[in-house]
């Protein structure tokens, strides 16, 4: 019985690709790891906002890379970018070799008084 309970446990986590788990781990933060864990189960793709901070600063090559990628760019200041990306794209843009980190946007509400 445990070899069939490790079997499976293996099956899973290799499912998901060691390069999925890794990137998660090393480049998504917390609420980022946590959307694209909610969005496993999901069958439609969702884009999400991002920002994006890389090695160094970001030139021509690079966000011609991003957008190859699957990341609609929006800004660009320095090592910093913001963008819309797939869900589906999110782990081939983490992948590229200078992006260092990308965090789940957060929506900004108006300051009542």
């Amino acid at each position: 019985m445990k070899t069939i309970v490790m079997i499976v446990l293996t099956l899973v986590l290799f499912a998901c690709g060691p390069d999925r788990v890794l990137l998660m781990e090393t480049k998504f933060d917390a609420p980022l790891r946590q959307k694209m864990t909610a969005l496993a189960d999901s069958e439609e793709p969702e884009n999400l906002l991002v920002l994006g901070k890389c090695a160094g600063k970001i030139d021509g090559v690079m966000r011609q890379a991003l957008v190859d990628a699957g990341a609609d760019v929006r800004t660009m200041q320095g090592e910093i970018f913001t963008a819309s990306v797939s869900s589906e794209d999110i782990y081939s843009v983490a992948a590229l070799e200078f992006v260092s980190q990308l965090q789940l946007s957060q929506k900004s509400r108006p300051i009542s008084k």
